[in-house]
Parts: C-alpha cells; structure tokens; sequence
C-alpha cells in the first residue's frame, strides 16, 4: 500500500477543516431524519395573533370644550345656602350662574333660560367635560339636579366634567311662571282625592277652568310657550351658548321627555344621552293615570317597608295602614291651617305623593303624616311649600302638561274613569285620575310630541318600578319608541333612579364616562 506524501497529508487535514465549517454555518441539504421520541407527543404551538381590542363605541367621544364657557357669574354663596349643606354633603361644591337668551322655532317671542354650572372644585384646567341636566317643570329644577348630582355621583364620574343645570321655561331661573293664584291652587291641591261622580267633582273642574283663564290672561300669546319641543329648542341653543359641538345630557321626568324631542328634532347636536324616569308622549291621561296609581302603590310600600326597619317609626308597625287610617280620619275631620285653609285628605295626598318620589325624604314624610294623625299639619304644609309657591313649579307643570296633550276630557268621563280607578286601586286611583281636568279648559294645542326613532347615537332609557311620576310601563315604551336605546330597571321606588345604587351607577356611569352601552334589558335590584 503506498504511502501519501506530506504536502497530500496537509492537503487532505485542509479539506476536511472546509467540510465541517461548511456543516456548521451554512444549510443543510441532507434530508431529515426521525428520531424515535419517549412520552406523549405535544401539539405544535398555534401562531401568535393580535389580541382584537375593544370594539369601537357607538357615542360620540367624551372630551372636554377646549375653552370653558363665559359669562357665569359666581353664586356659590347663595346656592349653597339655598340647597344646604344636607342635600350637598360634604363634597366642595361650586356654582356659577348665567341667564342664555333662546327663542325656540315654535315660540312665540324671546326669554331667558337659566343655567347653572355645578362644579365639585373649581373648573377643570383646559376646560371640562360639559354635562347638561335638564330640569322638570313640576319638580326640582335643572341647578338643583345637578346640585344633587355633584354631592352623590360617582367622583370618577365627575372628574373633569362640569354639569350645567337647565332649567325649563317657566321655572327656577328661566323666569318662573305664575299665573294661577294662591286661592285656586290651594283649591286643586286640597281637592276631594276620591271623587268619583259629576258632583263631587264639579269644585276641581272649576278650579281648573278658573287656573286656564286666569293663566290665559297673564301669559296672552305665551301661553302656548310652555311646552316640550319649545323646551327642546331652547336646550339647543343652551348647546350653542356651552360651546359643545356635541352636548352630554341627563334628565329626569319632564327633563327627561324635553332630551327626547331634542335627540329627535337635533340629532346632529346630540352626544350621550340618560333619560331616567321619562314619560310616554303617547299615553292618555287615562292609561297614566292607572300607571301613576299602580306605581305609588309600589313606592308606598317601599315606604312602609323604610320607615319598619327604622326604630323610631313614627307610624309604628303597620305603617301602610296607620297612614290609610290618617287619610280617613283628615277627610272626616280636616285640620285648620294657615288663614283659615282646611287641611284635607286631599293636602295630605298631594303631600305623600310628593314625598314618595324622594326616598331621601321618607322619613320626614312619615313623621309629617303621623303629626298630621295628632292634629298638627305643619309637616304636610312644608312638603308641599316649594311646590305651592307662587312661580314654585305647580304652574308650571300645569302649563307643560296640556300643552303636550291635545286631549280635553268632559267632566263625565273622568267622573267614569275615576270610579274605575278607585275601584282597581282604591288609595291613588281617583287621585290620578282627576288630574285629566287640569286641562279641560286649555286651549287644544298645535303642536304636540310626536314619538318616532331617534337618528342619532343611542340614548340610555332608566325606569324605576315605584316611580310614583313617571311610571316604569312609560319608560318602557318610550325606549322602544325611540328604536336604539338601551334599557334599564330599577326594581326600586322613587322618582328617577341614578345614582341611587351601585348597579344603576355602574350602568349610567359606564354609559357616560366610558361610552359603554349596558347589557340590553339590564335589571337592577332595590
């Protein structure tokens, strides 16, 4: 065999060096080769993907006016001192004040609407997030809304924001309306709460005749002012005056009914939207009244069930019956009040109704009626003052409800459906359905609210079951009238239901501030 040289033995060593540098560090073209594995075989891992973010919200955006709206003179002094520190809290609470000129397309001449800017410190640095909240006419007005909304919303809420109380035509400080004098509107409100026949209802069919004449009088042309779509045009250029190019609303019973027609006849204008306790536009007087009845029936009992877990009930026991038995002995023996007034079962109904609505105040309502059971109706008449006074609201309310409606009933139909109502619910049901006659001598309006889908992005609708005002079965309908809203229940009792729980703030909150519209049909416990 031969032997290789050295310069060959080199030679060969190099080859083999190139060789395995060439398998370290460049591919290899060999096929594979299975290997045998021990254990289970794991699948391969999937390949990553995107985790898809939150899907885009339906609402405009949440974000502040670049520049914080003029012209609002500060009043924090004289609100704070006006609402107290009870209704306030302990919150640092701050208000402005400013009158802004509207004149709706409807309306028959010019006036001023009053806003109030609710602030829980001062304004937001580089301008806040404006949040409206539309005032009743007939109950608490649009500064003291959101006075209440600035002590008891969520904080997380309300950062950053500020709320702009609007008050209605004809209340608060959009120059208060009145037009019915004292001695008529005791008349209506002391009124035979169970009247069932012509007879007996004849004095408040002539009371209410006596309030639309007078009021016509007053108010000439104006008269016709004092309704929903004037109110919607009105918070339009409120919209104007706020600098928003889309405005944020919240409102509750009548302010509830005005964001409606102003979501429907503004839809360009209109941002997130709550409407709490909102009344149906298409219900006869009739169909609301059994609503009505029902649904204090409901909040009476809620009532009673307070006012058991306290210690110190003052209606002991049995608060539902020891208040049914007052009513009685008041109708058979009316207590004497200021200037000669007859305190009646009447005044005191008025008076639980009010305070029904207002959980917060049940239980100064039932010391009120059990003071009354002993003969000293100073507590009833305080419930009723701010309602009652002159430009206090009772006007008001009368004006916005038969301007809205084109039904005129005679004195013997609500006799008829009075005498069937007291028959289904023999407390509230003749009460509410005399309220018809209100408007038996109005002028038949031209304009009235017209129901349909909104255009715009999708409102939240909250109904309470006990809303003694603006009954859960009208919430209802209105959320469907409206097409795309979202619905919420509140199996509480009271009149409007944010922010009274955790459920219904997560749900509100949620919908405002994060642009998340809740699960559709949403139930809320008490």
């Amino acid at each position: 065999m031969p032997r290789t040289t050295g310069r060959a033995a080199v030679l060969l060593a190099l080859g083999a060096l190139l060789l395995l540098a060439g398998c370290a560090v460049g591919p290899s073209l060999r096929p594979p080769v299975a290997t045998r594995v021990e254990g289970p075989v794991l699948p391969a891992p999937a390949p990553e993907t995107e985790v898809p973010g939150p899907a885009p919200s339906l609402l405009p955006p949440w974000v502040p006016v670049p520049t914080a709206p003029v012209g609002f003179a500060d009043c924090t002094a004289e609100l704070r001192a006006t609402y107290g520190t009870e209704l306030l809290g302990g919150r640092d609470v701050r208000f402005g004040c400013q009158s802004v000129p509207v004149g709706g397309r409807g309306a028959s001449s010019r006036a001023e609407v009053g806003v109030v800017q609710v602030t829980v410190g001062p304004v937001p640095p580089g301008g806040p997030v404006p949040v409206a909240v539309v005032g009743e006419a007939g109950g608490p007005t649009g500064g003291e809304r959101a006075a209440r909304l600035a002590a008891t919303a969520p904080e997380a809420l309300l950062a950053g924001t500020a709320l702009y109380g609007v008050d209605l035509r004809g209340t608060g400080n959009s120059e208060p309306v009145d037009c019915i004098t004292p001695t008529t509107r005791e008349a209506l409100v002391d009124a035979d709460p169970l009247a069932a026949d012509p007879v007996a209802l004849e004095p408040f069919r002539d009371a209410a005749a006596t309030a639309a004449r007078t009021c016509t009088q007053v108010l000439e042309t104006a008269l016709t002012d004092y309704r929903t779509a004037v109110d919607a045009d009105d918070l339009e250029e409120v919209r104007t005056a706020l600098g928003a190019e889309r405005l944020h609303v919240v409102g509750v019973g009548d302010g509830a009914g005005v964001l409606a027609a102003w979501s429907r006849r503004h839809p360009t204008s209109v941002g997130r939207t709550v409407l709490d306790g909102v009344a149906d536009p298409t219900a006869t007087f009739s169909q609301r009244a059994r609503e009505r009845a029902t649904a204090a029936r409901e909040a009476l009992t809620a009532f009673a069930a307070d006012c058991s877990a306290r210690p110190d009930c003052p209606l002991g026991p049995d608060p539902a019956t020891a208040l049914a038995g007052i009513l009685t002995n008041l109708r058979a023996a009316p207590l004497s009040g200021p200037f000669g007034r007859a305190i009646t079962d009447g005044t005191a109904t008025r008076a639980i109704v009010h305070g029904l609505g207002e959980p917060a105040r049940w239980p100064a309502l039932a010391s009120a009626v059990a003071a009354a059971g002993e003969g000293d109706p100073t507590g009833l008449l305080r419930l009723l003052a701010p309602f009652e006074a002159d430009g206090g609201g009772f006007d008001a309310g009368v004006l916005l409800a038969c301007n809205d409606s084109d039904e005129r009933p005679t004195l013997d139909q609500v006799a008829v459906d009075a005498g069937q109502a007291r028959a289904a619910e023999p407390l509230f049901g003749a009460f509410f359905a005399h309220e018809a006659l209100l408007c038996g001598s109005w002028p038949v309006p031209v304009d009235t609210p017209e129901p349909g889908a909104v255009v715009g992005p999708p409102p939240l609708v909250v109904g309470t079951r006990g809303d003694p005002v603006t009954p859960l079965p009208g919430s209802e309908r209105v959320a469907a009238q409206l097409g795309s809203a979202s619905m919420v229940t509140w199996l509480g009792a009271g009149h409007g239901a944010f922010p009274a729980t955790p459920c219904i703030r997560d749900a509100v909150g949620g919908y405002l501030r994060d642009g998340t519209l809740p699960a559709q049909g949403l139930v809320c416990p008490p």
